[in-house]
């Protein structure tokens, strides 16, 4: 092949400018080797803007959408489901090999040169704390997945080392979000200890957010699984979104616990079903399984958010890990006190100036408790529960299955 054919295609395709970037890639990998990239460049711009995975989002209708559950009731009542999470394998004990590394692999990834950066990034890691139940869902759904790849499910229990990335990879996007929260909601305490932007500033606590976003977005990369790119990079996006529209008032009534539902799953459940479905991309499973992992974890998302917000109203800093009725007193309206609006209208006014007036926070916290705010509450956590455990229903009998049956119970019944 001739210069003059390569400028001629390079006339054709109106990429005059990039003559000089040709030559480059000719001395490179040789004229043949530059003229195929020059063909493709019109054929692969058709490719470019097609996703390669379905990335759920309530704002498109699809075939794998999770139900509100707000024309539902439980089908169990709270004691069956705390026997049954008690009784069924340890979903937390069961993974406990893999979650003790990870802390460890995380603060690998967030080496850097730059030491005031990587203690900010490495903070909440250093103290160890929080529940890790995206990563031990992960893993357990990972575990539950190559059950049936083996001869015995109950022993062969494992985690592709892609998988255990993907773990970490959830828990640094994760722990990056409740950086950026904690300065937007100036909040003091995080998992019972100063929050970064307490410790750090607020400055560095965003940096360190977006430090934390990067080496994700890297060690995502380096998955070299397209989908999985796609996926997780699009939850990063529903937690922007999700953000966004917490800062708009809810209306009252079930248009407004529908809006509220939408933001849960940008802000906390998309992590969470993404997470799972990614899962099973890497191990290659059918669009069936992809289907189950996915609402699996989403409805345990959903259920996950609305026990945390029932227990704003109820628990205490030192079982929350962050000071009670923080919602409200950042304007927010949240499951009880949305389904209390509906027995005492005059939360509306509450709701629309967000709680702004002194004393607004007491009088809402004492209609929300007069109200059956939070047991709705808890009763559309159980749903959600529920589905979650029957999405995993068509999955192979194991040890791994069964303990994720236990965490959808032990996410509705946990006190803290």
């Amino acid at each position: 092949m001739r210069h003059y054919s390569i400028f001629n295609i390079l006339k054709k395709l109106e990429c005059r400018k990039y003559y000089s970037t040709i030559e480059s890639i000719e001395r490179a990998v040789g004229k043949h080797a530059a003229n195929t990239f020059i063909s493709s460049m019109d054929k692969n711009s058709k490719f470019i803007d097609v996703p390669t995975i379905c990335v759920h989002d309530p704002a498109n209708v699809d075939v794998w959408k999770w139900e509100v559950g707000l024309n539902c009731r439980p089908k169990l009542s709270i004691d069956e489901l705390t026997k049954m999470g008690k009784s069924l394998e340890d979903p937390f004990n069961l993974v406990e090999k893999d979650i003790c590394t990870l802390s460890g692999g995380i603060k690998e990834l967030l080496g850097s040169d730059h030491p005031v950066l990587e203690a900010c990034a490495k903070y909440f890691f250093d103290i160890d704390g929080g529940k890790k139940i995206r990563p031990t869902m992960v893993l357990a759904v990972s575990y539950a997945l190559n059950a049936s790849l083996t001869n015995n499910s109950s022993l062969n229990l494992f985690a592709l080392p892609s998988q255990k990335r993907l773990a970490e990879i959830s828990e640094m996007i994760h722990t990056a979000s409740l950086f950026h929260d904690d300065v937007i909601d100036k909040a003091t305490t995080r998992r019972g200890v100063p929050s970064v932007n307490q410790i750090f500033g607020n400055k560095l606590a965003i940096l360190g957010g977006d430090f934390l976003l990067s080496r994700a977005s890297i060690s995502l990369a380096r998955l070299r699984n397209v989908e999985v790119v796609e996926l997780l990079s699009t939850v990063i996006e529903h937690l922007v979104k999700g953000e966004v529209m917490q800062m708009k008032p809810s209306t009252i009534g079930n248009s407004a616990m529908e809006y509220y539902l939408r933001k849960n799953f940008y802000k906390t459940a998309s992590l969470m079903g993404h997470s799972c479905l990614a899962a099973s991309v890497l191990g290659g499973h059918n669009e069936e399984t992809q289907r189950a992992t996915y609402l699996y974890g989403t409805y345990v998302g959903q259920a996950f958010q609305l026990i945390d917000d029932a227990l704003d109203f109820e628990g205490s800093t030192a079982t929350i890990g962050k000071a009670p009725l923080a919602d409200l007193k950042s304007g927010l309206a949240t499951a009880p006190t949305i389904f209390a609006a509906l027995e005492y209208p005059i939360i509306e006014k509450l709701i629309n100036r967000k709680f702004e007036y002194e004393g607004d926070v007491e009088h809402a916290l004492e209609l929300v408790q007069k109200s059956n705010g939070l047991k709705l509450c808890k009763e559309l956590a159980q749903v959600h529960a529920e589905k979650a455990i029957e999405a995993i229903s068509t999955l192979s009998p194991s040890l791994a299955k069964d303990s994720l049956v236990a965490l959808a119970c032990k996410v509705v019944t946990r006190s803290s």
